[in-house]
């Protein structure tokens, strides 16, 4: 015991430099792990929409519209120049992505587009795959999660590698949060890799 002690106080700074960092650790390691004892996984579906890119460049345009708690693609022809030294400005083209809260997982919902609509014409489709589901509009679920970021970043290595910047990678995806407790959650392949903007729409109600 004399030994361990006399050991102690001389080392002190070396033992210091390898007792903080395990004790910082553990203390986040406890700060994150108590959120997700005691905050519960969310309770709703929500709903976004993400830019899209073609190659090439469709021949109609599409946004989304929240109508009546109902969600509507909104179709547009793309308007091309008469002139061909005229560059064609292709508007963004948005698909859906819906977050199944039952699954963890981001995927998208289908949406029949007409391919070609006479110019000067305009139409609206019914999201057939939400249909009887109502959208609750904001940034807030009514269980209170979130949506807190839309990029996210990935260690390899666990907690303590994260705060200490080793096999720190960065991948294309969102968070949602809740009173401390933050989940990751990976976008799908081809929107993962995909610079377009994410947008919120809303949560979702009403069975699936």
């Amino acid at each position: 015991m004399a030994d361990t002690r006399r050991f102690l106080r001389e080392n002190a700074v070396l033992v210091a430099a390898f007792v903080l960092p395990a004790i910082v650790a553990a203390l986040f390691m406890l700060a994150t792990a108590i959120p997700k004892w005691t905050v519960p996984l969310p309770q709703h579906d929500l709903l976004l929409r993400v830019e899209r890119y073609e190659s090439p460049p469709p021949d109609v345009s599409v946004e989304f519209a929240v109508r009546e708690g109902q969600i509507e693609a909104v179709v547009r022809p793309v308007v091309k120049p008469e002139s061909p030294n005229v560059a064609v400005v292709y508007p963004p083209r948005w698909t859906l992505l819906l977050f199944d809260h039952s699954t963890l997982q981001i995927r998208e919902v289908p949406v029949e587009i007409p391919r070609n609509i006479p110019a000067g014409e305009l139409r609206t489709v019914a999201v057939a795959a939400l249909a009887g589901r109502r959208i609750i509009q904001g940034d807030e679920a009514p269980d209170g999660y979130k949506v807190v970021s839309l990029n996210t970043g990935s260690g390899g290595g666990g907690i303590v590698n994260d705060l200490f910047g080793m096999n720190h990678r960065f991948r294309r995806g969102m968070a949602i949060g809740r009173g401390g407790r933050t989940i990751d959650l990976e976008l799908p392949v081809p929107y993962r890799d995909s610079y377009g903007t994410i947008v919120t729409i809303g949560w979702m109600s009403g069975n699936r």
